[in-house]
């Protein structure tokens, strides 16, 4: 029985994943540079998505509190391509991320807020 919840979890975040660019969600980023984090609206995102894996490193997700990860995210790539790869998902060295990271009625400021609260978590700031 395990075997098959696992085996659904894992299914839902492959079909969320794609790597077909045509398909990626329009969005106007210029919200990235006014946006104000709202690390409380970040954390409640996180737990009721993102937590699925991101707390553990479920199919390869970085884990939350691995922070010489997410440091070395934000050495390798700028602000837009860390929020244009949660919005539109992909599919990493590791794994993959689905589109708007499984919460899909969550607005363009929830995805940057639970960004945002990833990073503050570990000391870190999308802004830096």
């Amino acid at each position: 029985m395990n075997n098959k919840i696992i085996l659904f979890f894992f299914l839902l975040l492959i079909i969320g994943c794609k790597t077909n660019k045509q398909n990626d969600i329009p969005v106007d980023l210029t919200f990235l540079e006014t946006h104000i984090p709202n690390i409380e609206n970040g954390k409640k995102i996180f737990n009721q998505s993102c937590i699925t894996c991101h707390l553990y490193g479920t199919a390869g997700a970085t884990i939350l509190k691995d922070k010489k990860s997410w440091e070395k995210l934000l050495i390798d790539r700028n602000k837009e391509d860390i929020y244009l790869n949660v919005l539109n998902g992909f599919i990493g060295e590791k794994g993959p991320m689905p589109q708007k990271g499984a919460c899909l009625n969550c607005s363009n400021t929830d995805l940057l807020d639970a960004i945002e609260y990833i990073l503050f978590i570990n000391g870190l700031s999308i802004n830096h």
